[in-house]
């Protein structure tokens, strides 16, 4: 089970619900469940856990430790165009 899932905060069973019922590949299901495990080989994770000889700064920005959540939230970088074009195209499937 990920680490970020609190039980207080997450219904679990729903958190689940797109691993049973969703239509994805068993590739992208592995990387989403690494993702949300903190297991995706960023900078800080080869730093840490794997004890790499590597910066742990973000590779884009170069000020924060590169993990899953300041990729995914936080990174100025990403934020001008990624998360923008991210959310464009979640928003015309929708």
């Amino acid at each position: 089970m990920p680490r970020n899932l609190d039980e207080k905060l997450v219904e679990i069973e729903q958190s689940y619900r797109w691993l049973k019922y969703g239509d994805i590949k068993g590739e992208t299901e592995s990387t989403i469940v690494a993702a949300q495990d903190h297991a995706i080989g960023t900078n800080y994770f080869k730093n840490k856990i794997l004890k790499e000889e590597i910066e742990s700064k973000c590779r884009l920005c170069k000020q924060h430790e590169e993990t899953i959540d300041y990729l995914n939230s936080g990174c100025p970088i990403l934020a001008k165009n990624e998360y923008l074009m991210r959310h464009d195209e979640v928003c015309t499937h929708l």
